[in-house]
């Protein structure tokens, strides 16, 4: 939901009012777009949109060890709501090409002499997209299997990812996670795949739709701090 690190702090701040600022642009772009083709049936939400990995769980349902000391570790057991941290990174495009790695894009894993990265590209020569539908072939199905991973669900629908009916049920089961990560009451979760807390407009204008992450006091879409780093480094 924020980047490493505290997430009312001045850096995270920061870093996350840029992210606003550029998925708010992103969104802008597709919403003219849409008005240009005079699609009005349609939102820029079906055909761009952002997520996160999150669980919740009951006391039976832990697998956490050891008694809560600080105050942020006794509020998540009272909450019992908890991030899904994955520190790789992955692009699966079209249904014909993936790359998974562990370099992150800034100077510490692009410089070429600090921290050691890895990563493998796949793809099949046989298989690749038309015009009208996606391949078919393995990294087809390993995108599937990622969906089921994080969703807890295989559906027809989610073998065309380009079709605005499979856009829109994964945003539904999304939202359904969402409530029970947000609810009062505490219920074992076992689809993990979260809307990131935003609404927004015809026009892709972007607000947070909760004002704060939860358990926190931290702004979702962040906020111009006085920051003693500068911009170079949190844009």
């Amino acid at each position: 939901l924020w980047p490493e690190g505290i997430p009312a702090s001045s850096s995270v701040q920061d870093i996350l009012l840029w992210q606003h600022y550029t998925m708010e642009a992103m969104y802008h772009r597709i919403a003219t777009a849409l008005k240009k083709a005079e699609r009005h049936n349609e939102t820029p939400e079906d055909y761009l949109n952002f997520y996160a990995l999150a669980t919740r769980e009951t006391v039976a349902g832990s697998q956490a060890t050891g008694t809560p000391t600080t105050k942020d570790e006794k509020q998540l057991h009272e909450t019992r709501r908890h991030q899904i941290y994955v520190h790789s990174k992955m692009l699966i495009v079209d249904d014909a090409v993936t790359i998974i790695g562990s370099a992150n894009i800034n100077q510490r894993s692009m410089d070429g002499c600090r921290d050691s990265e890895i990563a493998v590209a796949s793809f099949q020569p046989a298989y690749v997209a038309t015009d009208s539908d996606v391949p078919h072939g393995d990294v087809h199905a390993f995108r599937l299997h990622c969906w089921a991973t994080a969703m807890n669900k295989m559906e027809d629908v989610f073998k065309d990812p380009t079709s605005v009916a499979c856009v829109r049920r994964v945003n539904e089961i999304a939202e359904e996670n969402w409530k029970k990560f947000t609810a009062e009451e505490t219920t074992d979760m076992d689809s993990h795949l979260i809307p990131y807390p935003i609404t927004l407009d015809s026009d892709g204008d972007i607000c947070s739709r909760e004002g704060f992450f939860p358990d926190t006091k931290a702004n979702i879409t962040g906020s111009k701090t006085k920051s003693v780093l500068p911009e170079i480094l949190t844009t």
